[in-house]
């Protein structure tokens, strides 16, 4: 019936499958090759990112609201209106006649000269405060933009190799059944290739619904509309994964956070608003200035004369002086800046936390380079060649066939774990799409830093 004897028919099936192993680990510890310019049907990260900036609802919404803090903030420093008063009087006299009187009043409310320079500064810390926001804003979604890029890259990584193990298991069992049929395969060793198989095939299924899922979220960022593209991503990302030791000094680092962090510089510019906005309320302690100047005409039946009228307007400051202003101005402005010192401890711990995070991947990812563990293809060839003298059993193979897969597997998880710590560091240091790279090119490229 076969013209192979049944071992070799088992033997050809986990050669298939030892086959497949040597270039699973190429896109996870090697550096990733340059990102291809592609056709348009590739999405490139630096395509991704000119996408996300043309077309994400977020961004556009920050965009407007920061343009409707600043212009909102622009208006209230503006110089007050004057106003325009006409009025009219009609007097009838008793022997006859009338005395008719009109006056046409332009009245200017007065700023003091510090009080108007205090309320462009303060407005113009508020502008600056809004754009810092958007910033901050953008900064937010282009670690979003690489870590949704990255789950892809990193779940297509999984899927792909998830695949190759379960096809060639499935091989393996095909090669199986004909020993079975042929009587040199016991019931129990065929029940535990069948689960093996099983289990190989549902993960699999798992891995591509992750992939599938992993680029609807990154579609979602990129699309240009919510009707169009919705069923997922249009182009196919082809970068992989990529390993290179990178040491940042952490002094350098905060350094780096407390200069270029755009959440520090908002917070900042708010201080600067409300210390400015305290300088304009203490004149509320003065009396409000006012003057009105305008022509008057008055016509007697003894004939018509013009004249004018000129006044200036003082507030007397009698039940309001001015005082509970500026105290809850004063309260403002603290709460401001212990919001401020808030924002650098948190901004500070963001910080050290990816550095953490870096490190502690980074020191795994180059325990495991020359381990043991990194020569599963070995082990399994070796594997091999004892089950076909006799001296392993299906079992101990089987075993040996998963470790393999889960060590490749956590090769993939570290990596990606290694790269979110990157883009978490540079988010934290303020890094955003605008701005050079410090510790990662683009998404999946490390490089040493200059820090």
């Amino acid at each position: 019936m076969n013209c192979l004897p049944p071992k070799t028919h088992w033997g050809l099936g986990l050669a298939l499958l030892l086959g497949t192993f040597a270039v699973l680990d190429g896109p996870v510890v090697r550096v990733a090759q340059a990102q291809t310019a592609g056709g348009p049907d590739t999405l490139t990260f630096a395509r991704a990112t000119r996408l996300l900036l043309d077309h994400n609802p977020q961004l556009r919404a920050a965009r407007a609201r920061a343009q409707a803090d600043g212009q909102r903030a622009q208006a209230a420093a503006l110089f007050p209106n004057p106003t325009l008063e006409g009025s009219a009087e009609h007097t009838p006299r008793p022997n006859g006649g009338a005395d008719d009187e009109w006056f046409l009043t332009l009245t200017q409310p007065l700023n003091y000269p510090g009080e108007q320079r205090a309320r462009r500064q303060s407005a113009d810390a508020a502008t600056r405060a809004a754009k810092a926001r958007l910033q901050e804003t953008r900064t937010a979604l282009y670690r979003d933009l690489r870590h949704r890029y990255l789950a892809v890259v990193a779940a297509d990584a999984r899927r792909r190799l998830l695949r190759r193990y379960a096809d060639a298991v499935q091989q393996a069992a095909r090669a199986a059944t004909v020993r079975y049929e042929e009587g040199d395969l016991s019931p129990v060793r065929r029940t535990r290739l069948q689960s093996a198989e099983a289990t190989f095939t549902n993960d699999l299924a798992d891995a591509e619904q992750q992939h599938r899922a992993a680029r609807r979220e990154l579609a979602a960022l990129l699309r240009p509309s919510r009707t169009a593209q919705s069923e997922g991503l249009p182009y196919a990302v082809v970068d992989s994964l990529s390993f290179r030791a990178v040491a940042v000094d952490a002094q350098a680092a905060l350094s780096v956070a407390e200069a270029q962090r755009d959440r520090l510089r908002a917070r900042r510019a708010r201080v600067e608003r409300e210390r400015r906005a305290l300088e304009r309320t203490r004149y509320q302690r003065y009396p409000d200035l006012s003057l009105s100047a305008g022509p008057k005409q008055l016509s007697t039946p003894g004939g018509t004369a013009l004249g004018f009228t000129a006044g200036l307007q003082v507030e007397l400051p009698l039940w309001d002086g001015g005082r509970t202003a500026v105290a809850a101005q004063e309260g403002r402005r603290s709460q401001a800046e212990a919001a401020l010192d808030a924002t650098r401890r948190a901004v500070e711990v963001d910080v050290r936390n990816a550095l953490d995070r870096l490190r502690s991947y980074r020191d795994r990812l180059q325990d495991t380079a020359d381990s043991p563990l990194r020569k599963t293809d070995e082990h399994l060839q070796d594997a091999l060649f004892t089950y076909e003298q006799g001296e392993l059993s299906l079992f101990e193979l089987l075993d040996a066939i998963e470790a393999a897969r889960q060590t490749k597997l956590l090769r993939v998880r570290l990596t990606a774990k290694y790269l979110r710590a990157l883009y978490d560091l540079e988010a934290a240091m303020g890094v955003g799409p605008q701005d050079a790279p410090i510790v990662v090119e683009g998404a999946l490229s490390p490089h040493a830093p200059d820090l």
